[in-house]
């Protein structure tokens, strides 16, 4: 089967989940392709499930976002994230759930491996709890390296199409993360960096090889469609639920994004 790729460049969260979204919504109404997206974020974001309480998010001076996917609380910063838009149907994805968390998984992992990172799936059962992030706790098949989740990931299924996206660490902000969730989380994550000195570049290549050995697909490069581009235009706005970036700005007190670093 043939699939569309899109790379995209480090763009403001609610760009980045409308994006997401309207591809979702495409390929679900019949219109769209099955799509492979990789893309960054252009400053510190959190993203929320889309049944997730933001209260707890929303006075901590960073954008908050809500995503089309379910699961907990994540800290975009220093990673490449990845999003599959693929048919229900497919033979490929037909384990429902978890049968396409390992399939998509199990490329993520190879690609890891292919850069010197120590991949693996984790294939217990997620640990007791109610922490809000998504990086305290692994679910069956995610990625770990060392022990550690290394790879964050949601998945929504409609009745034709589902989305599954998710998180690949490059660095860990311990200090970012321990500010939105408090201590103990530094414990339970891993990074690429620890193992690999590969870029985010180069590692977005080795995704896609990966994505196409292991969906049995070619890729072809391209972007969202004219109605996909109008519809992320009008979902963004609601997909927004903080912008304390935005107000600094208007105060004259830019906020300093200084310190990214492995996204070249």
């Amino acid at each position: 089967m043939d699939w569309r790729l899109i790379i995209d460049g480090d763009l403001p969260g609610q760009v980045n989940m409308a994006r997401d979204s309207s591809i979702l919504r495409s390929l679900e109404s019949g219109s769209g392709r099955p799509t492979l997206r990789l893309y960054g974020w252009d400053r510190p974001t959190v993203s929320l499930g889309y049944l997730q309480d933001p209260a707890p998010f929303m006075g901590l001076g960073l954008p908050v976002v809500r995503r089309v996917t379910g699961g907990r609380a994540v800290v975009h910063w220093h990673e490449v994230t990845y999003s599959v838009a693929g048919l229900s149907d497919d033979a490929l994805f037909s384990g429902g759930i978890t049968g396409a968390y390992s399939v998509i998984s199990g490329c993520i992992a190879s690609a890891l491996r292919d850069a010197g990172v120590e991949a693996a799936l984790f294939k217990g059962k997620s640990g007791p709890g109610r922490s809000s992030a998504c990086f305290r706790s692994p679910s069956r098949f995610e990625v770990l390296a060392g022990g550690r989740k290394l790879v964050g990931s949601a998945q929504r299924r409609f009745r034709r199409a589902f989305l599954q996206h998710g998180s690949i660490l490059m660095s860990a902000d311990f200090e970012l993360n321990e500010k939105v969730f408090g201590p103990g989380l530094a414990s339970a994550i891993a990074a690429v960096d620890e193992w690999s000195g590969t870029g985010a570049g180069d590692l977005k290549n080795l995704l896609v090889k990966r994505f196409s050995e292991g969906f049995r697909a070619s890729f072809e490069a391209s972007g969202l469609s004219s109605a996909e581009e109008r519809l992320a235009g009008e979902l963004e706005g609601g997909l927004l639920l903080a912008c304390p970036g935005a107000m600094s700005q208007m105060q004259g007190q830019a906020p300093d994004f200084t310190r990214k670093k492995n996204m070249l």
